[in-house]
């Protein structure tokens, strides 16, 4: 396993742990859900950006792994000359314009969400199961890297 992709399943890890806590704390029903959600939001989201990071490096096989990861594609240390990114890193590009990477990097509020049931605007709120859904992606993504890595 290459360091970067080491790197990705440990921060996965460490998400999957915040995502468990917070359901735990939500399922004791002693805090009020928007509290829950400005806790572990934003560490969770953290977690979940720097595994994405760590897999656009593993995917790219980068061997020599930075102090941080990158948070897009756009952030990725140059290529050598006449090589291209992976087609898993071009998907990645074209999910952080427009699709589900794209809603993982927005910028957490101060104040959750919070539509009123009278309005039919769609919106897209923070919430436990948002981030369990972008974990499972996240997953899914890793694997296809590992496998793309060991095929090569």
């Amino acid at each position: 396993m290459s360091h970067p992709l080491a790197f990705a399943n440990q921060s996965l890890y460490h998400a999957d742990i915040l995502l468990s806590a917070w359901s735990h704390a939500d399922a004791a029903g002693e805090t009020p859900d928007a509290a829950l959600t400005l806790a572990f939001a934003g560490p969770t989201q953290t977690y979940l950006l720097d595994g994405y990071g760590w897999l656009l490096l593993a995917a790219c096989r980068i061997r020599q792994a930075p102090e941080a990861p990158p948070h897009s594609v756009s952030e990725l240390p140059p290529l050598p000359a006449g090589l291209v990114h992976p087609a898993e890193v071009e998907a990645c590009a074209q999910l952080e314009a427009n699709g589900w990477i794209a809603d993982l990097k927005t910028p957490l509020g101060r104040q959750p969400v919070v539509r009123s049931v009278n309005s039919l605007a769609v919106e897209v709120t923070t919430s436990l199961a948002q981030f369990d859904e972008w974990l499972r992606l996240l997953k899914a993504l890793a694997q296809q890297v590992a496998d793309a890595i060991d095929e090569s």
